[in-house]
């Protein structure tokens, strides 16, 4: 697993409904519930191996669709430029975003 447990979680946050159930759940009981693969595997009724299997799978998904529609690095960038109250850089990246094909 490349992603550390909160940049997957972050992607979860955006792109989980992209996800089949059991693999939501999985990844949200694994980041945000920090359980341990064996916890997760137990609970689920389902191998621990079938449990880091779907950690996988849903790791490749979420960082295809990230790769692929930087959603998650616009929402970074927008927090940022509004949490320093910077309109201009609201602006700036609203239209970078906006025009990308």
């Amino acid at each position: 697993m490349s992603l550390s447990k909160l940049q997957l979680s972050q992607l979860l946050a955006v792109y989980g409904a992209m996800l089949t159930d059991k693999q939501r759940d999985v990844v949200d009981m694994y980041c945000d519930c920090d359980c341990s693969l064996s916890e997760i595997a137990e609970e689920i009724g389902i191998s621990r191996q079938g449990v880091r299997d779907a950690i996988l799978n849903a790791e490749k998904t979420l960082s295809k669709l990230e790769e692929s529609l930087h959603i998650a690095e616009l929402s970074k960038q927008l927090s940022i430029a509004v949490e320093n109250g910077d309109l201009q850089q609201i602006g700036e990246i609203a239209k970078k975003f906006v025009g990308k094909e």
